[in-house]
């Protein structure tokens, strides 16, 4: 049930809706029914999430089940009475005499504040929805503060007797409510309500949505940097998500209930331990949707300009897209040191999903690479990964090492491509006999070499090797990129042209004429650019 007076809020509560997945807050100015009516309005424009099978298998998501179990029993047993309550109160508001002494009160006080724009807004409200304008008034803390003080209502008036006594009540009712004991108040921060306010929800939509969203992302981060590190990373994310919608919404700020803002920092540390691993998203923009994948350090950016374009040009006021944009930062920034611990289990992970050759690993053991590849084991998981990158460089540099320690030692070796290790396993996989499973290990650390730009270039007698496996095994488009580098490494070799030649030759069998003319032009034109 979403926090409303009889339909009203005390103060804009900013349910704080998932970024991104747009699972929206509401406005809480109407029945039941609208509700999921305000949820179709208001959904976002763009929504773009990752979704992973799994990461790593290091351990159950502990943490993330805990999580999950508080804020349900937060929302259904300690929360769950709040909707009679909040209903009762705006029942009582209305009939007593507050809205008679209030409203014109607080319509004075925006005629001599010179806000017109609000005022306007305020006498539409009261006109269509007395629980809106009510909702405008208990927003507006400098009316409240001078409400208290006496300076719209004097001592002197006759009335100020029965509004005090009246307020007295309308607060002593407030103060059964759980839902506003624990939420985040801007207007009286406190480190207790900036944690509290993390597992308050305002309704069973906000609920669902941010449980959605926490299942889909969080375990990946749990598992790549520990249970108590991840619960650091919420919980500190949540504090800075409520400093940061002080920040952004000003006097405007409110109450701010929602686990979003701590599940904004779990998706900024999602994007940054993962980095340039590509992984699936889906993506819907407006009425287009799709999956791609791509580098996950991509999402924070966009997901952070998302924030920013709706709170300045398409947001609603009752979601806090400034508590959203400063999880998402603060998440970035604090898992930034955990990249490394990140990197070290993403590629235990990757050796363990190939399939050894030998499981028991006693014919192994005499190889003459074994002894490397148990160094460089043993190095990754001291988290000493400098030693281990030149440990697994050492195991590429013998003769024979098998397609599942190549791949082991590729899986590390990709996350420094600038270094000269990595040249030499490429070199390793691209020259070694090719039954299935190593063309396709050929085929993904060559589409790895393709995207890093960075890397040492490839001999050209290892390019000549790639362009004939490619034209063999039909892989067209390696084919052209593999024709491309070679032109440019050696592009004065007498034995480039009928290479090229026989290159294009394949690509037109095979169905790519524009592949094709593209190669052809290079052999004719003298294109020297790849």
């Amino acid at each position: 049930m979403r926090p409303y007076w009889g339909n009203c809020c005390r103060r804009p509560l900013p349910v704080v809706s998932i970024p991104i997945s747009s699972v929206c807050s509401c406005d809480g100015w109407r029945p039941v029914p609208a509700r999921w009516r305000d949820i179709a309005r208001k959904c976002g424009r763009m929504l773009m999430m990752p979704y992973v099978s799994r990461i790593t298998r290091a351990r159950f998501p502990v943490a993330v089940l805990l999580l999950v179990l508080i804020n349900l029993f937060v929302y259904f047993v300690l929360q769950a009475r709040d909707e009679q309550r909040y209903e009762l109160l705006g029942d009582y508001y209305a009939s007593s005499v507050l809205p008679g002494i209030e409203f014109p009160a607080y319509a004075q006080w925006l005629g001599r504040q010179a806000e017109t724009a609000k005022l306007v807004a305020f006498e539409e409200a009261r006109r269509r929805d007395g629980f809106a304008a009510l909702h405008m008034l208990e927003a507006d803390s400098a009316f409240q503060q001078a409400l208290r003080n006496g300076d719209v209502l004097p001592e002197q008036d006759a009335r100020r007797a029965d509004w005090k006594r009246a307020r007295g009540q309308f607060e002593a009712m407030r103060a059964q409510l759980f839902t506003e004991r624990f939420a985040f108040d801007a207007s009286h921060p406190s480190w207790l309500t900036a944690i509290t306010h993390q597992f308050l929800h305002g309704s069973r939509a906000h609920l669902v949505g941010n449980m959605v969203v926490l299942i889909l992302i969080a375990p990946a981060v749990e598992a790549l940097v520990g249970s108590t590190a991840f619960l650091t990373i919420y919980l500190l994310g949540g504090l800075v998500a409520a400093a940061s919608h002080m920040l952004f919404a000003g006097a405007a700020a409110g109450s701010l209930v929602g686990a979003s803002g701590a599940i904004s920092a779990a998706m900024g540390a999602f994007a940054v331990l993962l980095g340039r691993r590509r992984i699936p998203f889906f993506y819907f923009v407006v009425v287009y949707f799709d999956v791609i994948r791509a580098p996950a350090l991509l999402a924070l950016p966009l997901w952070m300009a998302n924030e920013l374009v709706q709170f300045f040009w398409f947001g609603d006021r009752q979601v806090a897209y400034g508590a959203h944009f400063g999880g998402l930062l603060a998440g970035a920034l604090l898992a930034f040191p955990l990249r490394a611990r990140a990197m070290a289990r993403l590629a235990r992970q990757d050796a363990a999903d190939v399939t050894p050759i030998n499981p028991t690993g006693r014919e192994s053991e005499n190889l003459p690479w074994a002894p490397a590849l148990r160094d460089a084991r043993r190095l990754m998981t001291a988290q000493r990964f400098d030693e281990a990158r030149r440990a697994y460089g050492l195991v590429v540099r013998h003769e024979g090492v098998s397609t599942g320690a190549l791949r082991e030692c590729f899986n590390v070796l990709r996350l420094s491509p600038t270094n000269t290790e990595y040249q030499a396993c490429l070199s390793a996989i691209f020259t070694m006999d090719r039954s299935a499973p190593e063309q396709t290990l050929v085929l993904d650390a060559f589409r790895d070499y393709a995207r890093n730009t960075a890397a040492v270039a490839l001999p050209p007698k290892v390019l000549v090797m790639l362009v004939r496996h490619f034209a063999h095994c039909r892989a067209w488009r390696e084919l052209e990129q593999a024709a491309q580098a070679l032109h440019a490494a050696a592009p004065d070799s007498p034995a480039l042209v009928p290479i090229l030649a026989k290159a294009a030759h394949a690509l037109r069998e095979g169905g790519e004429p524009l592949r094709a003319l593209t190669l052809t032009r290079m052999i004719s034109h003298g294109d020297r650019t790849p």
